[in-house]
């Protein structure tokens, strides 16, 4: 019986060492060692296997190396960083919360989640200092849907292999309920879609076959959930993810693929509670939910600028209409604007606005380098057009997560939840690494030239140049 929990325990402790050695050299592998710690929450999935082990707060030891190895890094990193739009919103809304902490009329909670909220900007600023290649931004990608993609696997097997418990249901998962639980593992679906959709020469047979696994274990993980805004955001991903897919064929025999899997997956329970969804008038969950909605949207205008501090809000809900005190108000939207104000709100949709419209643009721009490459007068290296055919398909995912979360957070109050914060932090990262990468590729085309072998990227120089002249005749 002891050595199954020393196996965990001694993976992680590994896993720690090697991600903490490798964050000497580079901080990234810190942020990254972080962040896997952070969305996997060894803690809770392995609580049967840890109980017996030293408490090791895991997270925290990551954060604690990636901030250390940053301190090393710094200078290089500061001349290197180009800052975001995304990031200079989160410093405005830190800075809106930090007021709002200290005008609330219970200080002591809102303390704790300022503490909280504290947290996870360090790690996004420290994020936005480490994470400047396009490599480093898909590889984050990478973590969280293999991440994702073993819980999934773990809710599966406890499903079919041990009489059908529905822990994801009736425990939730991390600290959250089925709900957070349900939009944490959407999340990873267009990530799956990434991996199986990028094009590639190396492993692409098992590497589409992992991905298509862990699709199939995200959809049916969320659909044991029971919660009909995950479900809806999945469908909402899926039909995004089709919609822009190309080509036209594809995405139509993939539209097939899913609602041929989706009917096999569903169960009548799972069916009609997603159902449901259309009855929210004769729904008393869904009303009691519009109630503290519309408590939350008159603290919001009654405290305008500042809310009633952070968290607060659950004290006065009842005042204003909700069905009891300390109602928490399940809407990610107004939650923020009854807590901290309206101008606290309108930043926090405008990091999801312009995540999402600079991801556009840097799907966009990929899709114009393939046809300007493929338009030219020379043969290009295959794996570098699949690099931007990747990085373009990366993008359209990134943009379907960010697009799914949004819509959760009409029904969730998740604010502290760090798989969205990081989904936010990439929005305004994955642009500056794409427009890096073409704009090195631009270069080594115009130029012919070979760029530093420091780069991590794919080196310019596996694009061949323009044939001269005498080439061309040849």
């Amino acid at each position: 019986m002891h050595g199954t929990p020393m196996k965990h325990f001694f993976f992680l402790l590994t896993l720690t060492a090697l991600g903490s050695s490798a964050a000497i050299a580079a901080p990234f592998w810190g942020v990254l060692l972080y962040y896997g710690l952070a969305t996997l929450r060894p803690q809770y999935l392995w609580h049967w296997a840890l109980s017996g082990t030293p408490d090791v707060r895991w997270s925290l030891t990551a954060a604690f190396v990636a901030l250390v190895a940053t301190a090393l890094h710094l200078p290089t990193l500061i001349r290197n960083v180009k800052v975001n739009k995304v990031i200079i919103l989160v410093g405005v809304y830190a800075a809106l919360m930090l007021m709002s902490m200290l005008t609330a009329f219970n200080t002591r909670v809102a303390g704790y989640w300022a503490e909280e909220y504290g947290k996870v900007f360090l790690m996004m600023f420290l994020a936005t200092l480490v994470i400047q290649r396009l490599w480093q931004v898909q590889a984050m990608g990478l973590m969280i849907v293999l991440c994702l993609g073993y819980i999934a696997y773990e809710v599966n097997y406890l499903y079919f292999m041990n009489g059908g418990r529905l822990d994801i249901y009736h425990k939730g998962y991390g600290g959250l309920d089925n709900n957070g639980a349900g939009m944490l593992l959407a999340l990873g679906i267009p990530f799956a879609y990434w991996l199986f959709a990028a094009k590639g020469e190396t492993w692409i047979t098992v590497r589409r076959a992992i991905a298509a696994l862990i699709g199939v274990l995200l959809i049916h993980s969320v659909m044991m959930t029971y919660s009909r805004g995950a479900m809806l955001a999945a469908a909402a991903g899926l039909v995004w993810i089709v919609l822009h897919h190309r080509p036209r064929f594809q995405a139509g025999a993939m539209a097939v693929a899913v609602l041929i899997g989706i009917s096999v997956m569903a169960g009548p329970e799972i069916r009609e509670r997603f159902q449901s969804t259309g009855n929210f008038r004769q729904d008393e969950s869904a009303q009691l939910r519009f109630e503290s909605w519309s408590a939350a949207w008159d603290m919001a205008w009654a405290s305008p600028l500042l809310g009633k501090g952070i968290r607060n809000s659950n004290y006065y809900s009842q005042n204003y209409g909700a069905d009891r005190a300390g109602r928490t108000i399940h809407n990610q939207y107004l939650q923020v604007a009854a807590d901290s104000g309206i101008p606290a709100a309108a930043c926090y949709v405008g990091m999801l606005g312009v995540g999402y419209l600079g991801l556009s643009r840097a799907r966009k721009a990929c899709l114009d380098q393939t046809q300007e490459i493929e338009d030219g007068d020379y043969d290009p290296d295959p794996s570098v057009v699949a690099r931007v055919h990747s990085a373009g398909t990366f993008c359209m995912a990134l943009q379907t997560s960010l697009v799914m979360f949004a819509l959760t957070g009409m029904f969730l109050s998740v604010e502290l939840v760090e798989l969205p914060w990081l989904l936010i932090a990439m929005s305004g990262l994955a642009p500056v690494a794409v427009q890096r990468y073409l704009d090195r590729i631009k270069d080594g085309v115009s130029h012919g030239e070979d760029e530093d072998e420091d780069e991590d990227d794919a080196p310019p120089h596996q694009l061949a140049p323009p044939p001269t002249p005498s080439s061309r005749a040849a």
